[in-house]
């Protein structure tokens, strides 16, 4: 069953002579449970791609559809509860608040979909132990790791339980070693959890 699919999707930046064109008619099906991999040269539109499927930024042209649902077709509010519903990012650069501990982080998605404190501080602790981190729970990010932020940033995607793991460049900015214990999180999120991983 497709769980995600892209039909002719456009993104052009810009206009005229200096109009960028990132995505020029991008076809993709991804099958419920299925771990992809979309892999490109520097600037050839993965992250563009990345942020049509998950609803972060809209296409010129074409359309998205999540679990059947077109993307699209929905209101700016209505997009966001359902990203926040169905889909967890993991960015390259983290994303983290810098100034809240690995704790809060994960806990912010559970605060805006209305999940009561207690309830939302437990899952917080649960998911910063399946991802190892919960000696460093109370820590900063900037008292972590670029491997330890990584695995906080996984932690907060799966803090509402999404189907699906939308990850750019999960591992573009670790040493190899980290890198794949990050891969191994997310293989282990696929097979054990039956998450949908692009």
């Amino acid at each position: 069953m497709d769980i995600l699919k892209a039909c002719g999707l456009r993104k052009i930046y810009g206009s005229g002579e200096t109009a960028v064109h990132a995505l020029d008619g991008v076809d993709l099906t991804v099958e419920k449970g299925e771990f992809v991999a979309i892999v490109g040269t520097s600037g050839s539109g993965k992250s563009t791609l990345l942020h049509m499927l998950g609803g972060l930024d809209r296409p010129t042209e074409g359309k998205v559809f999540v679990d059947g649902k077109d993307n699209f077709a929905l209101k700016d509010e209505e997009l966001t509860i359902f990203r926040r519903r169905k889909i967890g990012f993991v960015f390259q650069t983290y994303n983290l608040i810098s100034r809240t501990s690995a704790l809060k982080n994960v806990e912010l998605p559970m605060l805006y979909a209305g999940v009561g404190k207690k309830e939302r501080t437990e899952r917080a602790k649960e998911l910063l132990a399946m991802v190892g981190m919960e000696e460093r729970m109370t820590h900063n990010p900037d008292e972590l790791s670029g491997g330890q932020k990584q695995r906080v940033a996984i932690a907060r995607a799966m803090a509402n339980d999404p189907s699906i793991i939308l990850a750019d460049e999960p591992t573009g900015a670790l040493d190899s070693k980290t890198g794949r214990m990050i891969m191994d999180i997310f293989h282990r999120l696929n097979e054990e959890q039956g998450k949908t991983i692009v």
